[in-house]
């Protein structure tokens, strides 16, 4: 049977070889992953334990979830971006080719060559199909789905210190509707982060950040708070922010396993009541970063998302943030109340945006709404007669925003795509 080619617009799930190794095929080992590139039509990378983490197959980006799930991205002749979730068939597919790929590539590598590349290669050849889904389901006996993250904390190790989310009525998320809020206790937490340590093993060296989990870890009152992040702390090395020069590379040196922090999502409708001296606690503990779903400055438009939120209250948490030396990721729906409320939201988001304290390190995040993803939302804007936003309208949205923001220096404006993210 003649290899096919996999196609972004439908994967055939057939079985077939993986054509011949090209004449020439590079093998590379960086600290976090290994590389496996065929000219420049496929390439293959591995994270150390062997498991398949990204792939490049003819022009098409595939992303693989600790969870089995699979994602592709690629653009189009016009130069459009697109991108989909396999199905469990479609992702087998790149699994075998990426297995064959490994096996191939190992059985023509030359004698005598660099041993540690032919170690991560046989690695990679442990992993067939069947591996990987073994996996999976051990990583979804440690955690409850890693449901999403901010961009920026894709590579970073998730503890579920909590578990879903506390408010849950948002029209527009349902990240978190098939578990009950509970906060862990500190042995269950400690349990927890023993069971990750032993599943990551030595692929924890792939990240560097610890990301409190699941919607608003940061909720959980300051009393029982602080003794869990100490847990925290106590276990993952967080590189001090008051060293420099040789004695902050002498601490790295003691520390090749280390992380830059914690990082986690608060809510301003709860996040607002923390006083400054005990945001300044967390930021010792090693809370580096918080992100905050804003979405608008439309207070209207937040209460029929059902967000109990006021810019006021933003405002607050914002600014006791600043003060306490910790960072922000402000999220920003775009697309929100479609028809009815386009104007406000720009209008009154922009307003917002430019009475926050921006600094140096912080993220704007600019989210479409996606409405296969929004849940209640469709169903009441349906009701209410307001139509959705097209891509090309969100996209001006966003223009319109932008082109009226003032933000300093060092902030940075990205794209959060809900649709690309697997853990």
């Amino acid at each position: 049977m003649e290899a096919q080619t996999l196609s972004p617009g439908l994967l055939h799930g057939i079985e077939y070889s993986a054509p011949p190794l090209a004449e020439r095929v590079w093998v590379g080992v960086k600290r976090h992953a290994i590389s496996l590139m065929l000219d420049e039509r496929e390439v293959y990378t591995f994270d150390p334990s062997g498991r398949l983490w990204m792939a490049f197959i003819d022009g098409v980006n595939y992303k693989r979830g600790l969870d089995g799930r699979m994602v592709c991205k690629w653009i189009t002749p016009d130069g459009a971006r697109r991108l989909r979730g396999l199905t469990t068939e479609e992702a087998d597919i790149v699994l075998r080719w990426a297995h064959q790929m490994a096996l191939q590539a190992t059985g023509a590598y030359p004698d005598g060559a660099d041993p540690i590349c032919r170690q991560y290669l046989e690695r990679a050849c442990e992993w067939d199909v069947q591996a990987h889904h073994r996996d999976a389901r051990r990583f979804l006996q440690i955690y409850k789905p890693v449901s999403i993250l901010p961009p920026d904390q894709y590579l970073a190790v998730v503890l579920q210190v909590t578990e879903g989310c506390h408010w849950n009525r948002c029209t527009f998320c349902d990240f978190y509707r098939d578990r009950r809020f509970a906060i862990k206790t500190p042995d269950e937490l400690r349990e927890h982060i023993a069971r990750v340590q032993d599943y990551f093993g030595d692929t924890l060296r792939l990240r560097n950040r610890i990301f409190l989990a699941d919607a608003n870890a940061l909720v959980a009152p300051q009393r029982i708070l602080v003794p869990l992040l100490q847990i925290v702390r106590d276990t993952f090395p967080i590189e001090p922010t008051d060293l420099t020069g040789e004695e902050l590379n002498r601490w790295r040196e003691r520390h090749p396993v280390r992380f830059q922090g914690m990082y986690s999502f608060i809510d301003a409708f709860t996040g607002y009541r923390k006083s400054v001296q005990e945001l300044r606690e967390l930021q010792q503990l090693g809370v580096r970063r918080v992100y905050i779903g804003v979405e608008t400055g439309c207070e209207p438009l937040l209460r029929f998302l059902r967000k109990p939120q006021s810019n006021e209250e933003v405002l607050q948490l914002v600014d006791a943030l600043k003060e306490a030396g910790i960072s922000v990721g402000i999220i920003v729906l775009l697309g929100a109340g479609g028809d009815r409320y386009a104007e406000a939201h720009v209008r009154e988001t922009v307003a917002l945006l430019n009475r926050l304290p921006w600094s140096k390190g912080d993220i704007l995040y600019f989210s479409e709404l996606i409405e296969p993803y929004a849940g209640e939302y469709t169903q009441l804007a349906q009701e209410a007669g307001i139509r959705p936003l097209t891509p090309e309208q969100m996209g001006r949205q966003r223009q319109e925003m932008e082109g009226s923001l003032h933000l300093p220096p060092g902030v940075q404006r990205a794209t959060y795509d809900i649709r690309e993210f697997v853990y």
